[in-house]
């Protein structure tokens, strides 16, 4: 009776931090982030992994060709030469001797990480852009108008109060929006169990399949509880109509706290910003 092979073993989890992207070892794979893509390499398709570039912090991951040419070869500008090194070991050490007859490319799965509608740098929609540009052209209207009347008092009220105003909104807006996106995935979420995928310095990865079958990854929430007090096993709920859109299920209590805090914290610097700015132009009015 002949036996079936045993699967390979999966490789370490090495992760490598690049300037402009992120390399680890998942499975039998290297997973390249970098520019808003995410690539999944098998180490089947890897020809040879090489340190590169100053201090030999970096890795080049060069893949098979076909009929003896040369394969693509994809390169992570990295930070850590040791992490590096490790890296380029173990990728090496489970590579194939001979590549597929198609190619190593041909194997590499992409998809794109990066949110819709978001641009690289502070990652703003072009309608928050917009309201950007019309709330300063308000603030120094307003300065404007108050030093104008002759009101210096009120002028430097209104020069500081921007303060406050910048701090709420820090508070405020960041919490609106992972509210709203609470919401929307629970109204059309489907509920899945999720397993560590990866640890990155202090942040943490889990994985979770969809009903589909594809598999996605989520960054954990710091306040997360293991199912069952397994820290390796998570509850997370995804959107079905966007399934890499996804979030952990956390207890209510927390979801007090942090409503609770965000509305004492955020909400009392709004209203001195508003004591500070949109009170002296109403003021000013009134006195004229």
């Amino acid at each position: 009776m002949s036996r079936r092979p045993e699967p390979s073993p999966p490789l370490s989890p090495i992760t490598l931090r690049g300037y402009c992207g992120t390399m680890w070892l998942e499975g039998r794979a290297l997973v390249l982030e970098q520019k808003g893509l995410r690539r999944r390499i098998p180490v089947e398709a890897v020809e040879e992994a090489r340190v590169a570039g100053r201090g030999r912090r970096s890795v080049e991951i060069a893949l098979w060709g076909v009929d003896g040419a040369p394969g693509p070869v994809f390169t992570l500008d990295g930070r850590d030469a040791a992490q590096a090194a490790r890296l380029v070991e173990v990728a090496n050490g489970a590579r194939s001797e001979s590549g597929p007859p198609q190619g190593g490319a041909a194997l590499v799965e992409e998809r794109p990480t990066s949110t819709p509608g978001r641009k690289k740098g502070l990652g703003l929609t072009r309608r928050e852009r917009a309201v950007g540009i019309v709330l300063l052209l308000v603030y120094v209207g307003g300065l404007a108008l108050l030093a104008w009347s002759g009101e210096p008092q009120q002028a430097a009220l209104w020069l500081l109060g921007v303060t406050p105003a910048l701090f709420g909104g820090l508070i405020v807006v960041p919490s609106l929006r992972w509210t709203w996106k609470r919401w929307t995935v629970r109204r059309r979420g489907v509920t899945v169990v999720a397993v560590l995928a990866r640890r990155e310095r202090k942040r943490t990865f889990f994985r979770y399949t969809d009903l589909e079958g594809g598999t996605h990854e989520i960054e954990a929430d710091y306040a997360v509880r293991g199912i069952g007090g397994d820290p390796t096993r998570i509850e997370v709920v995804y959107d079905r109509r966007q399934p890499e859109r996804a979030i952990c299920s956390l207890a209510a209590s927390i979801l007090l706290w942090r409503t609770v805090g965000v509305t004492l914290a955020g909400g009392l610097l709004l209203s001195l910003a508003f004591i500070m700015m949109p009170l002296q132009l109403i003021l000013l009015l009134l006195s004229g």
